[in-house]
């Protein structure tokens, strides 16, 4: 049977066709493997503590003992009601036991493996994609499109409202890994589900703020301000952004390195745009990536900040890093010195351009 890709390949793991008797669902997307893996177990299960119905093997298991996987597909349920074997970490080393396993007469049992990235010349792949009775779904990296519409489904089945902003500054930081994003999102409900205020009408409105306190990266929103108004010459707001951090905890010399990342992009950008690159595609390629609401004056900064500039920035920043860790060193005062420092060549930059 031909490989169901994508929309179809979520389709046919969240209701096996009856004349489907295995999965074989792999790819180097793990999350997304083993969440589909689960959703075709679970349709013929239903309940995934049920040790009579349901048989969750490793791949070791089988290469131990290579006649369990066949014993197990040929078992009967004790208690009605369909069966499933749930192999995980499966290879092409297991091919020729798999092969062996299902060449028996297994009744109404689903066979769900598990399997990480294989090539087209797979021996496992090809045992899938001949045989009518047997279907393969490949679990490839996500676009940012299939992402978003994985979060909206499960949040709307959570009953919780995310903000746009909220929404976007996750897809910025999360990988494209479902189980890690899945992982992330759980966290964030348990987080939420704290704050009473936030539910209303029976549905739970989360906000940017809220996103960002319970990833614990609040005080990186504060670093990511400090770093804005550094580079951009904002000597108004130097003073109070970094008192906003350390109002959260942070040290000085955390200050430092944030405002030297953003100074490092900037290299990064500028000096590969002088060689001909798109600043805009530069900039979207930086990883970590710049908050969305922080990328317009970003794409200013990189246009009066010269190489030599940010050269001579990053060189005070190192400075100031090291004094800071010498012993007996106002570490907060040689911090607010030398931001404040580089903040004046950024406004007087700006006010050439």
């Amino acid at each position: 049977m031909v490989a169901f890709k994508g929309p179809r390949g979520q389709r046919v793991c969240d209701r096996p066709p009856d004349d489907v008797n295995a999965l074989l669902i792999y790819g180097p997307n793990a999350g997304l493997v083993r969440e589909r893996a689960r959703a075709a177990v679970t349709f013929a299960v239903e309940d995934l503590g049920d040790g009579f119905r349901l048989c969750e093997l490793r791949a070791k298991e089988i290469s131990d003992d290579p006649a369990r996987l066949a014993d197990e597909l040929g078992a009967l349920s004790l208690v009605g009601g369909r069966r499933a074997v749930w192999l995980k970490e499966a290879g092409d080393n297991h091919a020729s036991t798999i092969s062996t396993a299902l060449e028996i007469g297994f009744g109404d049992t689903l066979l769900v493996i598990e399997a990480g990235n294989l090539t087209p010349r797979s021996s496992l792949r090809k045992l899938f994609d001949k045989a009518a009775n047997l279907a393969a779904v490949p679990c490839y990296d996500e676009d940012q499109g299939s992402l978003h519409e994985y979060i909206d489904e499960f949040l709307a089945g959570e009953k919780i409202s995310l903000g746009r902003d909220a929404l976007n500054w996750l897809l910025e930081r999360l990988g494209n890994d479902r189980m890690q994003v899945r992982s992330e999102l759980e966290k964030l409900i348990l987080y939420a589900s704290s704050d009473e205020s936030l539910a209303k009408d029976g549905t739970m409105r989360i906000t940017l703020e809220t996103v960002m306190e319970g990833s614990g990266d609040a005080g990186v929103w504060s670093f990511d301000l400090l770093a804005d108004a550094v580079a951009g010459g904002d000597l108004a707001n130097i003073d109070r952004f970094l008192h906003l951090a350390y109002d959260e905890g942070k040290q000085p010399v955390a200050a430092i390195r944030q405002v030297a990342k953003r100074f490092s992009q900037l290299h990064y950008v500028v000096g590969l745009a002088a060689g001909g690159g798109s600043i805009d595609k530069l900039i979207a390629s930086l990883r970590p990536p710049v908050f969305f609401k922080n990328r317009p004056a970003f794409r200013a900064q990189t246009e009066y900040w010269s190489l030599p500039r940010i050269a001579q920035a990053l060189d005070i920043l190192g400075q100031a890093e090291i004094d800071c860790k010498t012993t007996g060193m106002p570490g907060e005062e040689i911090c607010a010195r030398a931001l404040v420092r580089i903040g004046a060549a950024g406004r007087a930059a700006r006010g050439r351009r």
